[in-house]
């Protein structure tokens, strides 16, 4: 016991514990020394907000605190294809697919009836070019014969003259074998012209040209088939519009069922419905809001002066109060006091209200592992936290 009280009473004693407290104190006073703290500070984070892309009836939405851990389809709308958007955009599909069964009917009947009247016209072709063949030989028969008989004639005119020239034939004799040569040329002359316009008619059948009257050069079926082309040309059109208005009907109302759900990504939570289940709703009315957990945040208020000590990209330690974990954050931007701040689509209330000379840091947190985050806690959103800022000395 003495010798306790004497170690206690000891100079040297005094001095280590002396020495202890002074060194507890500065290690508790040092942190303020080197850095810039506030505990005027909450854990914020912002909202997706989902809103209904059409007329419909909300569906069943997931419950409040439902947390993803990974990405799942949430769907927020009921459409019914019998009303709505949704109706006139399917009557609108079912209208230009059965214009395209019309048209393809009306084509496959077209094609038919081409098909038949270009047979017809290769029979008419046919037969027209066979019948000028057989013209063209009756013709040259006709001319054979002719010649003929023209050259019978100039020999009889021949002989003729003969024996008028010894007073055995009259002159009217002669005149007389002389018209008659003259019109077995004349008749040889019009077989010839005859049969040139024959192969004339036969060169123009062979290059599908008919010669006729004025006005038809070709055949009836031929000419049908003309008319039948037109008619498919425009058959064609109309078949493409309506595959046009029908794939971009098929792909809006695609669009539109779609965009009855929501692919929520991992790492977002379900923070409240903005619709009651089974309820009308209109397009463009908020459905469900979403917090997003993945970019956490906080608000600190600091004097003034440190906006020009403190810039954007800057890092920052923070620290949940009653929590020993300290995180690494890093500045994203700096508003001073008159700034307006919107927090309609902010899942805490700006706790870091600036005073007179102050300025707000927004400091954003690091993305947490979307698997290992505590649904029950809600992203710890709305919990106090210490800030701490390097000091520059």
């Amino acid at each position: 016991m003495i010798n306790l009280q004497k170690l206690l009473r000891a100079r040297s004693t005094r001095i280590v514990l002396a020495g202890a407290l002074i060194g507890t104190g500065a290690m508790g006073f040092a942190p303020y020394v080197f850095n810039d703290i506030s505990t005027q500070a909450a854990i914020n984070a912002p909202l997706i907000r989902l809103t209904a892309a059409s007329d419909g009836t909300v569906a069943a939405l997931p419950d409040n605190g439902r947390y993803f851990d990974r990405t799942t389809d949430v769907r927020l709308l009921d459409l019914s294809q019998d009303t709505g958007a949704v109706a006139d955009l399917k009557a609108e599909a079912d209208l230009a697919q059965a214009e395209m069964a019309l048209s393809q009917r009306q084509l496959a009947e077209l094609t038919a009836q081409d098909q038949r009247l270009a047979r017809r016209a290769a029979v008419f072709t046919g037969a027209t070019t066979q019948r000028l063949m057989a013209d063209r030989d009756s013709a040259q028969a006709a001319l054979a014969g002719c010649e003929a008989q023209r050259a019978e004639e100039a020999a009889n005119l021949a002989r003729v003259r003969t024996l008028a020239a010894q007073g055995f034939i009259s002159p009217a004799g002669v005149e007389k074998a002389q018209a008659t040569a003259a019109l077995k040329t004349s008749d040889c002359s019009g077989a010839a012209a005859k049969l040139r316009a024959i192969q004339v008619t036969r060169s123009a059948a062979e290059s599908s040209v008919f010669i006729g009257d004025s006005y038809n050069d070709a055949p009836y079926a031929v000419q049908q088939a003309d008319r039948l082309l037109l008619q498919k040309q425009s058959i064609e059109k109309t078949l493409s519009d309506a595959t046009a208005r029908y794939r971009l009907a098929t792909l809006r109302l695609k669009d539109a069922l779609s965009r009855a759900s929501y692919r929520a990504p991992a790492g977002t939570l379900v923070w409240a419905e903005t619709a009651s289940p089974g309820a009308a709703i209109r397009a463009g009315e908020p459905v469900l809001d979403l917090l997003d957990c993945r970019r956490r945040f906080v608000q600190v208020a600091l004097p003034e002066r440190k906006a020009e000590v403190i810039a954007p990209g800057a890092s920052a330690d923070i620290r949940m109060i009653g929590s020993h974990q300290w995180m690494k954050g890093r500045v994203v931007n700096i508003s001073g006091a008159a700034s307006r701040r919107k927090e309609e689509l902010l899942a805490a209330s700006t706790y870091s209200v600036p005073d007179d000379r102050e300025i707000v840091v927004d400091v954003a947190l690091p993305a947490p592992d979307a698997a290992k985050m505590d649904a029950a806690r809600k992203c710890d959103v709305g919990r106090l936290a210490e800030v701490r800022f390097s000091r520059t000395l």
